[in-house]
C-alpha cells in the first residue's frame, strides 16, 4: 500500500484522493479551507486543516513519507509554485501539480514538478474529439506526441481479420484492445492476427496524434 498526499482538496483533488483511497492506498487530504476537510474525512485516510505554503507546517505533517504529492490549489497560481517548491526541497521525487496554463505549467516544471496537468483543458480536448468526428468514442493525451483513442471500426475494415486489414501499416498506429459484444454485454479482448472486425465494434488505438487524425477523419 502506498502512501499519497494531496494538497487541495477542491473538485480535481478531492477526486483523485478519494479514487486512490478506495483502491487500498494510504491518503492524506490538506486544504486550508475547513469545509473541504471535514466533506474529505470520510472517504479518506487522513484530511487535515493546514496552510501548505507554510513550510514548517508541511514538514510537521510528515508528507516527505509519500509515493506521490498532488498540488491542486485551484487558479492560486502563486501558491501553487510556492507549495511545488517547498515539496521539492523536502526531497519528494514524484510531484504531481494541476496548471492553469502553459506559462503556469513551465514554472510548476522550473521549480520541481514532475508532472503537470491541464484537467479543464484535455477534458475539452476529449470532449471536441468525440463530438467533432462521429467515429471518435473516446480520446486521451499520453504526452505531447502520443495519444490513445477509442475508435468505431472503420467501414472498409467490416469483415477483415486483423492481418487481413493491415492496420498497422496503412495507419502506423498499433490496436492495443478491441472492445466487442458478448451477448447483451461489452468486453474488451486483445486482438490477435485471426480476429475479425464487426461492424458494432471499437477499436483501442495508440499512436502519434498526426497518425491518430487520419483514423479521426474516416467517418467524419
Amino acid at each position: 500500500m502506498a502512501r499519497y498526499t494531496i494538497i487541495g482538496l477542491g473538485t480535481f483533488g478531492f477526486n483523485v484522493a478519494s479514487k486512490l483511497f478506495e483502491k487500498g492506498h494510504e491518503v492524506i487530504g490538506i486544504d486550508i479551507k475547513e469545509d473541504l476537510v471535514q466533506k474529505a474525512q470520510p472517504l479518506i485516510s487522513q484530511a487535515i486543516v493546514a496552510d501548505a505554503t507554510d513550510q514548517e507546517t508541511l514538514k510537521a505533517l510528515g508528507i516527505e513519507d509519500s509515493e506521490y504529492v498532488v498540488v491542486s490549489v485551484g487558479n492560486k497560481i502563486d501558491t501553487s509554485i510556492l507549495i511545488t517548491l517547498y515539496v521539492k526541497e523536502m526531497g519528494i521525487e514524484n510531484i504531481i501539480v494541476k496548471a492553469v496554463n502553459e506559462v503556469h505549467g513551465r514554472i510548476l516544471k522550473q521549480v520541481g514538478a514532475t508532472e503537470i496537468v491541464f484537467p479543464e483543458k484535455e477534458m475539452a480536448y476529449r470532449i471536441a474529439d468525440r463530438i467533432g468526428y462521429k467515429s471518435v468514442l473516446d480520446f486521451i493525451k499520453l504526452s505531447d506526441e502520443i495519444s490513445i483513442m477509442e475508435i468505431k471500426v472503420p467501414e472498409d475494415l467490416v469483415g477483415k481479420t486483423v492481418s487481413e486489414s493491415k492496420f498497422r501499416q496503412k495507419f502506423n498506429v498499433n490496436i492495443v484492445a478491441i472492445k466487442t459484444h458478448v451477448g447483451e454485454i461489452y468486453r474488451m479482448v486483445i486482438p490477435t492476427p485471426e480476429y475479425v472486425f464487426r461492424r458494432e465494434d471499437a477499436l483501442v488505438v495508440v499512436g502519434e496524434e498526426k497518425m491518430l487524425d487520419l483514423l479521426k477523419k474516416l467517418n467524419k
